[in-house]
């Protein structure tokens, strides 16, 4: 049983929209057909494929290169069992490093000496005017509240 993938074919450093071109894969060989012309036949053992991005895949045909791009991507990389896109190379470092990010943040962090050690948010003359001031506020928002 043979399947038929429908597609362009370019060769390397060529651009636009390339040449139309068929895929036949039978049991015992690749064929490649643009219109009725056959353009070769390979077996399977002189023939790879792999993903080169944006839907197009490189065949390796005996030694010679050929970047097809087929009509349905998905259907023709799980017929070949390659991934629609190339992985990214393993030296490739992420955009944002979330473990990095998540150290400096907290070598940032300066841990408390003690539970009473609030000198670096309130100096203790402070607190207290603080507190006197809210307690005078408090009694003055009462006694308005009794006169009523």
């Amino acid at each position: 049983m043979s399947s038929v993938f429908l597609g362009s074919v370019l060769l390397p450093g060529e651009e636009g929209p390339g040449l139309e071109a068929s895929v036949e894969m039978a049991d015992d060989e690749v064929r490649m057909f643009t219109g009725n012309e056959e353009l070769g036949s390979w077996e399977h053992n002189d023939f790879a494929v792999s993903p080169s991005g944006k839907g197009s895949f490189e065949l390796d045909l005996a030694g010679e290169q050929v970047y097809f791009t087929p009509s349905s991507p998905s259907k023709f990389a799980e017929a070949m069992a390659v991934p629609l896109q190339p992985e990214a190379p393993a030296d490739d470092k992420p955009k944002f490093d979330i473990d990095a990010a998540i150290d400096e943040a907290i070598a940032g962090v300066k841990p408390l000496k003690s539970v009473n050690d609030d000198d670096d948010i309130l100096s203790k003359p402070l607190l207290g005017a603080i507190v006197v001031v809210s307690g005078a506020l408090m009694a003055g928002l009462a006694g308005m509240a009794f006169m009523l």
